[in-house]
C-alpha cells in the first residue's frame, strides 16, 4: 500500500511538473499550422515515437474519452504504461499533451 502511494504521489507531481513545463513550452507555439502538428511535435520532443501520426493523434482523443469517462491524469498514465513502454514521464507528457491539445475542458482532472 504504501509503494502504490509514493507511485502515485510521484505520478501526480510528474502530471503537475509536465504540465506546467508543456504550458511554458507551448506559449511560444502558439502560431503552430494545426493542434495535431503541435500536439505531435510534444510528443516527439519528449521521445515518444508512434508508427502513423493518425495513430498517435487517435491515442490523444482516446485519453480524453478516458478523462470524460471520468478518468484521472494518474490513472490515463498508469493505463498507458501498462500498454505500452513509455516512462512515467512519458506517460505523463502524453497525457497532458492530448489533454491540452484535444480536451482543455479536463485540465482539472490532471492533478487529481
Amino acid at each position: 500500500m504504501i509503494v502504490r502511494h509514493r507511485i502515485t504521489t510521484w505520478a501526480v507531481t510528474s502530471l503537475g511538473a509536465a504540465a506546467v513545463g508543456l504550458a511554458m513550452a507551448t506559449a511560444g507555439h502558439a502560431a503552430a499550422s494545426s493542434v495535431d502538428d503541435t500536439f505531435l511535435a510534444q510528443i516527439s520532443s519528449a521521445g515518444i515515437a508512434f508508427s502513423s501520426a493518425q495513430g498517435a493523434v487517435s491515442d490523444g482523443h482516446q485519453v480524453c474519452d478516458e478523462l470524460g469517462d471520468g478518468g484521472t491524469g494518474v490513472s490515463v498514465a498508469a493505463e498507458i504504461m501498462a500498454n505500452t513502454d513509455l516512462t512515467t514521464r512519458q506517460a505523463a507528457t502524453f497525457v497532458v499533451a492530448a489533454a491540452g491539445a484535444y480536451c482543455p475542458q479536463y485540465a482539472d482532472q490532471l492533478n487529481a
